[in-house]
């Protein structure tokens, strides 16, 4: 037991540190929970109308977004809530859950505070066994107020069963994939490398979710996202996918606890990549180094948009089926019945596309605010190199990212688009309207330098920016929301270029506030003190 010593105390630790993130993500999954079922029970409550979104739902594009339809012969609201909202909410707890883990172990011991807490009387396992007490208390909690969600403003046909069996199930698969990220955590050689492999694990089994989904079965239940999806809350009921995730869990932490047992700390179990003998004189450089720094996660990025084009693009063929008499569709895409509607529901999907592609690039900057919090920025800055240049060496790399990101991206989704022959839709117009999003990136890179010149610690605020983009691009002829609080979002005022709209002022605007955000935050970033 003395491994374990202090692991209390360290908990305690964690929670006071991680509390504003870790109340983040919980209002940001519990909202996604909540804003699902209230749409669900107050718009959608025709069951002649539910009923007939089952034939329009049962084709492979359908399939490969949200899995086999549940309840096919009684379509009820629970089993249009578990249908179209379960892997999509696993998918987003399961990332949160791979974030905290890897930034509790494996980043806390690339900034040495694990060895200063074994300087002092802890155990061994003690500070990896408070990061996973810490992944436990946020998934229960995650649970519970699922649970009571669900059972609060869900409708008759959402039994208690069925709410607990969700809310179980959606604080397991955030533990499962904890331990995974605790597994490479003891496997990589930095957090870098836990975080990218742990993500990538999951987008594995998401793809095998979807492959198993449209085709090879067994592959789904090979897939913890397709096994828990195949628990049916509020038509079967099967805990059955719960036990084996369970085991599965238990089995990876333990593996993760032996392992981490048989390491030195500050090294991997991998052996890492031998570096060349002489570095690279672009090293010499601030481009160079900042390339070098963020060369993997923009190619990972950038597959991962592509991969995220080609899936949206690729069940448009089916979209008409989709839509016609479709009440919650016709509300969300505010259908016009001069403008073809492929095109209405293709403009909201280039606007999902591009606030994803605003991810990435926003991370280009806060890749500086880390470096700088490390203190290793400094190293830069006591030479020849001015704050405005290394500054403007990463802004530039974001300007040019988000081109390119987006470009790839809605090139992609443009060409995925027009294999389905959908009538009506012209490729060039899906380039152009997706392009017409680039302003809107760009007063986001504004917002962030902004806010690093002046106020740095404030910097992820911006999720909280992009979150609310989301909602409103989504949501918002929905639950009608007013204009003035649509108009807080750069999205909103990107003009509807497939219906014909071209509004050369607001894009400009954008532009120009893109452009005012930085210089502000350049001045802001040449007043301050380092953030050491």
């Amino acid at each position: 037991m003395q491994s374990f010593k202090q692991s209390k105390k360290l908990l305690y630790f964690s929670l006071k540190r991680e509390k504003i993130k870790l109340l983040f993500w919980l209002t940001g999954c519990l909202s996604f929970v909540l804003i699902g079922i209230i749409a669900f029970v107050f718009i959608y409550d025709d069951p002649i109308d539910r009923q007939a979104m089952v034939g329009a739902m049962s084709n492979p594009a359908m399939e490969a977004l949200f899995g086999k339809v549940i309840g096919i012969d009684n379509y009820t609201i629970g089993a249009m809530y578990s249908h179209t909202m379960t892997v999509m909410t696993l998918s987003l707890i399961s990332i949160s859950a791979i974030l905290l883990v890897v930034r509790n172990t494996r980043l806390e011991e690339e900034e040495g505070m694990i060895e200063v807490f074994r300087a002092l009387p802890t155990g061994k396992l003690a500070h990896t066994t408070s990061a996973m007490a810490l992944l436990a208390i946020y998934n229960i909690i995650l649970a519970v107020l699922s649970t009571i969600i669900l059972i609060a403003f869900g409708d008759n046909s959402m039994d208690v069963n069925g709410a607990v069996l969700t809310g179980v199930s959606y604080g397991l698969v955030g533990i499962f994939y904890g331990s995974v990220a605790l597994l490479f955590s003891q496997l990589s050689s930095s957090s870098r490398n836990a975080t990218m492999y742990s993500l990538l694990f999951l987008g594995l089994t998401y793809l095998m979710r979807i492959i198993g989904d449209t085709g090879i079965e067994w592959l789904s239940w090979m897939s913890p996202l397709g096994l828990l999806y195949r628990t049916k809350p509020f038509v079967t009921n099967d805990w059955m996918p719960v036990l084996l995730i369970l085991i599965g869990t238990l089995l990876f932490i333990s593996i993760a606890f032996v392992l981490q047992n048989y390491r030195d700390l500050g090294s991997g179990l991998l052996p890492s990549k031998a570096g060349s003998r002489s570095a690279s004189i672009l090293l010499k450089t601030v481009p160079g180094l900042a390339l070098n720094l963020l060369k993997t996660p923009l190619l990972i990025w950038t597959l991962s948009l592509i991969v995220l084009g080609v899936t949206y693009g690729s069940v448009m063929g089916d979209l008409e089926t989709l839509i016609a008499g479709n009440e919650v569709i016709g509300k969300i895409i505010e259908n016009n019945p001069d403008q073809n509607i492929v095109n209405q529901f293709i403009a909201i999907i280039l606007g999902l596309l591009s606030i994803a592609t605003v991810i990435p690039v926003v991370q280009i900057l806060m890749k500086l605010y880390s470096e700088e919090k490390k203190g290793r920025s400094v190293h830069l800055l006591v030479g020849k190199h001015s704050k405005n240049y290394v500054l403007g060496v990463f802004v530039a790399l974001s300007f040019l990212s988000s081109l390119l990101l987006q470009t790839a991206q809605v090139s992609t989704f443009a060409i995925a688009v027009m294999t389905t022959q959908v009538k009506g839709v012209v490729f060039a117009d899906i380039l152009l309207s997706g392009l017409a999003y680039l302003p809107a990136l760009w007063t986001m890179i504004g917002l962030v330098v902004l806010l690093f010149g002046w106020l740095p610690r404030m910097i992820f605020s911006t999720w909280i920016l992009l979150g609310f983009s989301f909602v409103i691009l989504y949501f918002s002829n929905l639950f009608d929301i007013p204009e003035w609080l649509k108009g807080i979002s750069p999205f909103y005022h990107v003009p509807d270029v497939l219906a014909g709209e071209m509004n050369f002022i607001s894009l400009l605007v954008l532009l120009i506030l893109g452009i005012i955000f930085s210089f502000i935050g350049f001045i802001g970033f040449n007043k301050r003190d380092s953030i050491i």
